[in-house]
């Protein structure tokens, strides 16, 4: 076993990575199976795809990784699935659990019908690999989550979470003319890189973080991390602890008089909790995707509409809307070849120098090596929302990994 001396940084990336995603949202659940009928009455051959993701498991739990792609091939089959035939989703529940993780990976690898996973996420992928390599599954859109995820060639990922997210929050800090930062992190081994990711943005941009506050994980009342966080009036305190804490957190930092911006990430938050968590001071959302209850782009707009048509009572956040992008970016691929298979599938996606993303990406060419120091990331953009009291704007701009330029949306 490699000792913390000897990790990669792609190893420790995958950490921090998982670390975020372990905690992402807040209760639901879900079967284990997608029993519903999303056939749209097509009655072909169905083209049969999975998603895995922590459907249920308390605290932990994303529903909206269901939501997202059940809503995708819902509107897919009711506009005449691929070319005739339905588009068939098994959804697999890892309950944020290795075992049943590796339940799922079983059963899914073992049915040959099944093409690709597209959609959902997967904490555990680093410890079921070498199966996924030797199906040759393809996994297509998944919100990424292990170090499988940044860098395998069976992996096409079009979000960069937080490799890319929390560093673009840290840059609309700078952005915002902060100087002096409260910064809190879970003081636990993986989140040195996280630590160290947005320290390195704030250390070239001259940015002092004045109060460097460290979390138990077990931590409940957070009164007194808050009142560490915003000890001397900083400019900004950043959160960066589990998604489960953060709408306390901002209580808590509210209940000390702070009144100062809290920026932290909002890819597990729909529109309604960001406004919330805005109303008494203002916020700072970091993100990857456009916000997934914005319109302004083709997809952005479709996808609220599947929502709504197919999902009603559906969660609306980066999740549910990522999920539902892998199964469109699915759906290319499996329209533009003569056999639909796993081996069709793969050879076909890496073939794919135009992908289709609706302005919710810069350009994405999986023909192309990836730009990012992680070969199976295409998307270098991420972006940020503000709430300011209690109203939520969104500047319409994708900015780049690394320089915070703007860069021009993808078709």
């Amino acid at each position: 076993m490699l000792g913390r001396s000897a990790r990669t940084p792609v190893a420790a990336f995958a950490a921090a990575l998982s670390l975020v995603a372990v905690l992402a949202g807040c209760g639901g659940g879900g079967d284990d199976e997608e029993k519903a009928d999303l056939s749209g009455g097509l009655t072909g051959q169905p083209i049969k795809i999975a998603a895995i993701g922590g459907l249920s498991g308390g605290v932990s739990s994303n529903p909206e990784y269901a939501t997202g792609a059940r809503a995708a091939v819902a509107a897919i089959n009711k506009n005449g699935g691929i070319d005739g035939r339905p588009l068939e989703l098994k959804l697999c529940d890892n309950h944020q659990n290795a075992t049943d993780s590796a339940n799922c990976y079983r059963e899914i690898l073992a049915d040959k019908d099944i093409v690709a996973i597209a959609g959902g996420s997967d904490n555990y992928h680093d410890a079921t690999k070498a199966q996924i390599e030797a199906a040759q599954m393809p996994i297509i859109g998944q919100y990424p989550v292990s170090g499988f995820d940044l860098t395998n060639s069976l992996a096409f990922n079009v979000n960069g979470a937080v490799v890319v997210g929390f560093h673009g929050l840290a840059q609309d800090v700078v952005k915002s003319g902060a100087k002096r930062i409260g910064l809190v992190t879970l003081d636990i081994p993986t989140a040195d890189v996280i630590r160290k990711t947005v320290n390195d943005v704030f250390s070239k941009a001259g940015v002092e973080v004045v109060n460097n506050v460290q979390l138990a994980p077990s931590t409940a009342d957070l009164s007194a991390p808050a009142q560490q966080a915003t000890q001397n009036s900083p400019d900004a305190v950043v959160w960066l602890t589990f998604a489960a804490q953060t709408s306390v957190a901002v209580k808590a930092l509210r209940a000390t008089g702070y009144e100062g911006t809290v920026a932290f990430a909002g890819s597990a938050f729909d529109q309604d909790q960001l406004k919330t968590m805005g109303a008494d001071g203002p916020a700072t959302i970091g993100l990857v995707l456009p916000p997934a209850w914005d319109t302004s782009t083709p997809y952005g707009k479709q996808f609220n509409e599947d929502i709504k048509a197919y999902e009603p009572d559906g969660k609306v956040d980066e999740l549910s809307l990522n999920s539902w992008l892998g199964v469109k970016i699915f759906a290319q691929v499996a329209s533009s070849v003569q056999t639909v298979d796993r081996a069709s599938i793969l050879a076909g996606i890496k073939k794919l120098n135009k992908v289709e993303t609706g302005g919710l990406t810069a350009p994405v060419d999986f023909t192309a090596k990836s730009t990012l120091p992680y070969a199976a990331i295409y998307n270098p953009a991420y972006t940020t929302a503000h709430v300011k009291d209690g109203k939520i704007s969104w500047d319409g701009k994708l900015r780049e990994f690394g320089t915070g330029k703007e860069l021009t949306p993808s078709s």
